[in-house]
């Protein structure tokens, strides 16, 4: 299965072996419709154009996908998941291939900034760091809706240290206390909102 016309033929095969099985011709045109692309560590992958895009979502139903993979299996000896691609070209898939891969790569650095972030706030002056800093890389930050959405993120934060600093069951003293309102300050300060609102929030937050 190196070649196109290996990939082209094993497909024209799961075509007929489908459309045997399945009695949907709503999925036959869809499965004529596909373009074997290649095969891709384990994933046979077939795109369709544009006009056909539509038809893409019959292939990648439960019953059909298990239709599809099954005579792919008895067809080569091996066990492939189909893909299906918007596109029909090995370009296509190689683009598709470095979006997937930025996006991982932004999501393992938000998961990075995430657990930098735990770590800061084990402390409540990590935590006045992370006030500050989420507020600083605010786009936008003098609109009113930017300031609700960046208080709707920091209370759970905030939450989350009290958590650690504030455990329940054991008694709070005034210098923790003290260390609370001085973070609430701290964003009542940036928002320009009453801290003693945010201390409200914060309570509704944590009496869900």
């Amino acid at each position: 299965m190196q070649t196109d016309r290996d990939i082209k033929a094993i497909w024209n095969q799961v075509v007929d072996q489908v459309k045997h099985k399945v009695i949907h011709p709503t999925l036959w045109r869809a499965l004529e419709a596909a373009v074997p692309v290649l095969v891709d560590d384990g994933q046979f992958v077939v795109g369709f154009g544009p006009t056909d895009y539509h038809m893409s979502g019959l292939l990648v139903s439960s019953d059909h996908k298990n239709a599809i993979e099954s005579a792919l299996r008895e067809l080569t000896g091996q066990t492939f998941t189909i893909r299906i691609l918007e596109g029909t070209t090995l370009q296509d898939w190689q683009n598709l291939k470095a979006k997937e891969q930025q996006l991982a790569a932004m999501r393992d650095a938000a998961y990075q900034k995430r657990q930098a972030e735990a770590a800061l706030a084990k402390s409540w002056e990590g935590l006045l760091e992370i006030v500050g800093r989420r507020y600083a890389n605010m786009p936008l930050p003098t609109l009113p809706q930017a300031r609700a959405k960046y208080i709707r993120e920091i209370i759970p934060i905030i939450s989350e240290t009290m958590d650690v600093l504030m455990p329940d069951g054991q008694p709070v003293d005034e210098v923790t206390e003290r260390s609370l309102a001085r973070v609430l300050d701290k964003v009542g300060t940036v928002t320009e909102v009453p801290p003693a609102l945010i201390a409200i929030e914060l309570q509704r937050y944590r009496e869900k």
